[in-house]
């Protein structure tokens, strides 16, 4: 080999080294943002699954409850499951869970599958039971059919693919029109490909909230009085709606709320400006809205003083 190859040949390898070490070091940051907030360790969910199965609904609500530490289990009609050109093996048959209370939650993923779990009457029982026993019976797309078949979109609010809205209608559901995810008591609805959206709302629905980190920042201006509030969440995305009540705290721990406001975002980050504030020692407290609904706020600064107190 000549000294030429061998120059060209050793870089290559440097820049194949360095290529991976960034895409290690991405895959750990995008996962640990994928993990921030969100946690259902101890949390079992079984998907039911026959040939056919969606495989976008199954891995696109899957990762996410995995990822949040919660335990997925594949309920399988039979033991190796096809779709596409995919071959898929269950963790456990239908038709051998004696007992569907050990799992938290049932997730129904669509495709074609639907036409053989809905004449299944092994699996509608289980569903019946689950249902009886408060578990969270979730159906994506097409999935919607096997919980009406299971009756339990009788007497529900609904969202599923227009063309089968009548079916679910006449299962004695109420469709809820544009709607992509539609939670009602323990009977989960939706659209896909809102992956993200229904996974928060099997986690929410199984009682378990975002914890979302608040970092507060206060500006004094014309000498100390006039207080200027920044807030910024540290996920901005899940956020709808930011409010803030200040209240002012008396030497007995009594409070009087002084104003609430609603804090006006830009590009992420919320502001508004109390003005001028009389002496004493205030707590705010933060109410977070959010498009998954259950939120739990843990922020860096809820209280500080005005003046010599």
């Amino acid at each position: 080999m000549n000294k030429k190859l061998k120059i060209i040949l050793i870089g290559f390898l440097i820049l194949t080294f360095i290529g991976q070490v960034f895409l290690f070091v991405y895959l750990g940051e995008l996962r640990s943002n994928f993990d921030q907030g969100m946690s259902i360790r101890g949390t079992n969910t079984i998907f039911f699954m026959a040939d056919g199965y969606s495989e976008s609904d199954f891995l696109g609500v899957k990762d996410y409850l995995n990822q949040w530490q919660g335990k997925v289990i594949i309920a399988g009609i039979s033991e190796n499951l096809t779709t596409n050109k995919s071959v898929l093996i269950s963790d456990i048959l239908l038709s051998d869970i004696d007992d569907i209370t050990t799992y938290d939650a049932i997730v129904i993923p669509g495709g074609k599958q639907t036409s053989i779990l809905t004449t299944d009457l092994y699996a509608i029982d289980l569903l019946k039971a689950a249902y009886d026993q408060g578990l969270v019976i979730t159906g994506i797309g097409n999935g919607t059919l096997v919980q009406a078949n299971a009756g339990l979109i009788n007497g529900k609010k609904f969202t599923t693919y227009s063309p089968i809205v009548t079916n679910l209608t006449a299962a004695g559901g109420t469709y809820i029109n544009g709607a992509t995810v539609v939670t009602d008591d323990n009977i989960i609805t939706a659209v896909p490909p809102n992956y993200e959206e229904i996974s928060y709302a099997i986690a929410n629905a199984m009682g378990y909230s975002y914890t979302l980190e608040v970092d507060i920042s206060f500006e004094k201006e014309d000498d100390g009085w006039n207080y200027s509030l920044t807030v910024e969440p540290s996920d901005k995305h899940i956020v709808s709606n930011m409010i803030i009540n200040l209240s002012l705290v008396d030497s007995t721990d009594e409070k009087t709320l002084v104003k609430a406001v609603e804090l006006v975002e830009e590009e992420g980050v919320y502001i508004t400006n109390f003005g001028i504030l009389a002496n004493g020692f205030y707590v705010i407290d933060i109410t977070v809205e959010s498009i998954y609904g259950n939120i739990e706020v843990r922020t860096a600064i809820t209280e500080f003083s005005v003046g010599s107190n």
